[in-house]
Parts: structure tokens; C-alpha cells; sequence
């Protein structure tokens, strides 16, 4: 696999491809290439890797909206409110609780090895795909998605802020604000405790329903500078990330020998 190839070269799709079609070739392509396969063969290990972290990119949308923009291409239809935030406290705290809430891993897990295995984490699919119809504003498809993740797994905050967002969208003002509510409770409950202060103030915005929710929403954002999301290094971001997989594994330990 040549080091200059585009994400999306990697994954042999078009620029202009759908979900449906990036989980279709990414499935095709770790069929081919998964170290498994050869022998745990390093060359693919690696190749493996690089798949992943394509399909990593081009599946979420502001990832790929900000990928896009880095290559040259037209990303009229990639605006995003929350471009350039983290919905959690860090952009590592999102990255966990999206790999990790809910998917069950072994106790050896790094980022490397998360992402290895990454084909296997059913709910990450359909959180990702309900992330695209949600930005896409195919609603119903994505308030499907979002409940399908919830009910799997009551406890991830990603799934409940987006399917708190996604009912605000449509209109379901009470539904948005017992998941938002739900959301903060399961933060404090986090070792750390996380603030959340996105969702505290969406909650507040919500409750005052002055305004349609996109001009409300962004409204609330506007006195924030953007962070520059390409000066974060993936190897800070990935070492932060390892050092918080061994603290949860650590605290749980620690639960385990209080109930002995």
C-alpha cells in the first residue's frame, strides 16, 4: 500500500461515496488484508492498521468534512456546528467512550489494538452510521439508529447526546431532555467526574426553546474560538488514550477486590 494514498484510495471508493458504501468496502478490503489471514504477518498488520484508520476518518463525519478540507475538496456539505469541539471534556475522552462504552475488550487493549479490531464492534458501526444520517438529516434513520445504540448500551454518553440532538431536530423536545438529563447524571458518575459542559449548555438551550434548534444551537457556540485540530498530534492523542484505557482497567480492579 503506497504511503501517498488518500483515504480514500485506500478504501477504493469514489470522494463523493455514502456510508453504506465506505462499511461495504472497508468489510471487502479487512477481508484481504487482516494479519490473521497471513500468518500475523506484519506487513499486514500494518496495512490493516491503515485500513482502519481510513475507514476511522471518511466514517465520521467531521473527521471527513475536516479531511476534506485538508485535501483541497468541496466541503459545502460538511458544515457542522460542532466542528472543532470535543462533545466530552477531551477529544480522547469522546474517542474512549465511543470505542470503548459498550464493546467488550480485553484487559491488554491499546488504541492500536482497539482499532485492530474494530470490524468486530457492531454497536461503533451503527453509531457511526446513525452520525451520518443524523448530519445528513435523514432524522428518522438516525433517531433508529441512536435508540438501537442507547438500548444496547444505557450507559455511553456519546449515544444518548446524540439522540438527545437528533430528538431536538425532530421536534421531540421532552425526549431531548431526559437524554441530555440522563447524559450528565452518567458523567458524574465517572472517575473523573466529567462536566460536560456541551450538554449542560444544549440542556439550557433546549429548556428555553427561543429559537429553531440550528440558530439556537450554534448561538450558544459563538463566543468560542475553535481549537486548530491539526496541530493534535495522533501520537499525543493515542498515548493520552492508552494512559485512560489503563486508569478505567485499574479502578476496576480496585471495584472488584472492595465487593471481595
Amino acid at each position: 500500500m503506497k504511503s501517498n494514498m488518500s483515504h480514500y484510495e485506500i478504501l477504493g471508493v469514489a470522494v463523493d461515496c455514502e456510508f453504506k458504501e465506505l462499511k461495504k468496502a472497508y468489510f471487502k478490503r479487512a477481508k484481504e488484508c487482516h494479519p490473521d489471514r497471513f500468518s500475523n504477518s506484519k506487513e499486514k498488520e500494518n496495512e490493516f492498521k491503515q485500513l482502519v484508520h481510513s475507514f476511522d476518518i471518511l466514517s465520521d463525519p467531521r473527521k471527513r468534512s475536516e479531511y476534506d478540507y485538508s485535501i483541497g475538496k468541496d466541503v459545502e456539505n460538511y458544515r457542522y456546528v460542532d466542528a472543532g469541539y470535543s462533545i466530552m471534556d477531551t477529544p480522547a475522552d469522546d474517542t474512549l467512550e465511543e470505542i470503548i462504552v459498550g464493546n467488550s475488550i480485553p484487559e491488554t487493549a491499546t488504541m492500536n489494538t482497539l482499532f485492530l479490531d474494530l470490524k468486530k464492534t457492531e454497536l461503533f458501526i451503527i453509531f457511526r452510521e446513525g452520525k451520518n444520517c443524523y448530519y445528513k438529516r435523514n432524522l428518522g434513520r438516525a433517531m433508529g439508529l441512536f435508540r438501537e445504540a442507547v438500548d444496547s448500551t444505557p450507559h455511553n454518553i456519546l449515544y444518548r447526546f446524540f439522540l438527545a440532538r437528533t430528538c431536538v431536530a425532530a421536534g421531540r423536545y421532552r425526549e431531548a431532555l431526559k437524554h441530555y438529563k440522563t447524559a450528565i447524571q452518567i458523567g458524574k458518575t465517572r472517575i473523573p467526574a466529567q462536566r460536560l459542559e456541551r450538554l449542560h449548555a444544549e440542556l439550557a438551550a433546549v429548556r428555553k426553546k427561543k429559537s429553531p434548534w440550528w440558530y439556537g444551537i450554534t448561538a450558544i457556540f459563538a463566543k468560542e474560538q475553535p481549537r486548530n485540530l491539526f496541530a493534535e498530534t495522533e501520537a499525543g492523542m493515542i498515548e493520552e488514550a492508552n494512559r485512560a484505557i489503563a486508569r478505567m482497567f485499574r479502578d476496576q480492579k480496585k471495584k472488584k477486590k472492595k465487593l471481595l
